[in-house]
């Protein structure tokens, strides 16, 4: 499945649906169609893997979206990289860079690029390894 561009708002590894659709079924709340501007690159070292993502100028509907996940589930169940104040926002560009190639993908985090918009125009809930859509909601104009 290709899975197009998206912002991870919050990742349980154990979770009851029924309490991860609460959680999606607030964000929708504080969601509407949404064009955002990427205008840098950035990057994640994991422990074998380097990611690379693009930066976004973030507006406040999404901010205000991971709060309302955060608020309607317990925060304490989300892995730590995702929860309130330690949360990077970001659209991963390549996500398993192995360290071998490190100075490049580091090269390329460190240039300037063009500035590009993309309109974000639908919500999912999500699983993954393969990712599995477990819910989905369009978002309004």
């Amino acid at each position: 499945m290709q899975y197009p561009p998206h912002f991870t708002l919050a990742i349980y590894d154990d979770i009851r649906l029924p309490d991860l659709f609460a959680g999606f079924e607030s964000a929708l709340d504080s969601l509407n169609r949404m064009t955002i501007r990427f205008e840098s690159l950035g990057y994640f070292e994991a422990p074998d893997v380097i990611i690379l993502w693009a930066a976004p100028i973030l507006p406040k509907q999404l901010l205000a979206a991971h709060a309302r996940i955060h608020s309607t589930i317990d925060t304490s169940i989300c892995r730590k990289n995702y929860r309130p104040g330690v949360w990077v926002p970001h659209c991963s560009l390549a996500t398993s860079i192995g360290l071998n190639r490190k100075d490049e993908a580091l090269t390329i985090a460190e240039q300037a690029i063009e500035p590009v918009e993309v309109t974000f125009d639908v919500a999912d809930c999500a699983s993954f390894m393969p990712v599995k859509v477990l819910r989905e909601a369009p978002l309004d104009p």
